[in-house]
């Protein structure tokens, strides 16, 4: 059996395709037993859209489980962080060994981001697909 991700939520809404669940996203930090002392806790409240299954009579504000494979969440880790990084340093090692000031190689290899946004945007539905979570 494949590992999974999984948070509990409340579900906020319902139309013919999407089932609208929040769930509370909370840091390693917020689960300390002295996170008031430092401050670092971070909680925040999510809305996210999983699609209606038809075999589960749903109801707004019923109490609910959500999962993820663990593959799909590494995945995602990839395409948020580990890609990125790869493009800024390596825009950074490439424009530093061309002589640019450093001023401009960081805001070249910052903008050198915007592509590749740009491109998770525009396969954002084709992504969503990839990237479900499952009601249980």
């Amino acid at each position: 059996m494949e590992h999974r991700i999984s948070h509990e939520g409340i579900i906020t809404g319902i139309d013919d395709n999407n089932v609208q669940i929040k769930i509370l996203s909370k840091s390693a930090c917020a689960s300390c037993n002295i996170k008031g002392a430092c401050n670092m806790s971070e909680m925040k409240e999510k809305i996210i859209s999983v699609p209606q299954p038809e075999d589960k009579n749903l109801s707004v504000g019923q109490e609910v489980k959500i999962s993820m494979g663990l593959g799909q969440a590494n995945r995602a880790v990839i395409f948020a962080y580990v890609i990125p990084v790869i493009i800024l340093v390596g825009m950074i090692f490439i424009l530093n060994a061309l002589k640019f000031d450093e001023g401009i190689n960081a805001l070249i290899s910052i903008g050198s981001l915007v592509p590749y946004y740009l491109v998770l945007y525009l396969f954002r539905n084709k992504l969503k697909r990839k990237f479900e979570y499952e009601i249980h």
